[in-house]
């Protein structure tokens, strides 16, 4: 007759210096030269590192670029934002979707974008 037990044997626990350990070590090591910088969706690290500086605040002096003039920013490519409204205006925006034939989003984005396009035209001079 087998014993049976409700609970299961309990397994050693590893300490905390392997994980902490384990935590620099690369998951998979190819000898592949061009395998070496490339990531999961087929970007270098020198690109995803070109990446990272198209989000700076500065304002570029005029021999460089604005972030939103980066060859890799995508018009078709929509991003999440939040937006924290007081309670009466998600309210009201909700009353102007309910009676009209546009969206929350629509309404937004028809107001917002001619908006950032006038702020970025002053902060930068037209350039």
């Amino acid at each position: 007759m087998t014993k049976f037990t409700r609970k299961p044997k309990a397994q050693p626990t590893p300490a905390i210096e392997d994980f902490i350990a384990s935590a620099g070590q690369a998951a998979e090591i190819s000898n592949d030269p061009e395998s070496s910088n490339t990531i999961s969706n087929g970007s270098t690290s020198n690109d995803l590192k070109s990446m990272n500086t198209i989000s700076s605040n500065a304002i570029p002096s005029n021999s460089e670029a604005y972030p939103w003039q980066h060859p890799r920013v995508r018009d078709d490519v929509l991003k999440v934002y939040n937006l924290r409204l007081p309670e009466p205006y998600l309210l009201k925006l909700r009353f102007i979707a309910g009676n009209t034939p546009g969206s929350m989003q629509r309404f937004c984005l028809d107001a917002l974008l001619p908006a950032i396009d006038a702020e970025i035209e002053r902060l930068t001079g037209g350039r």
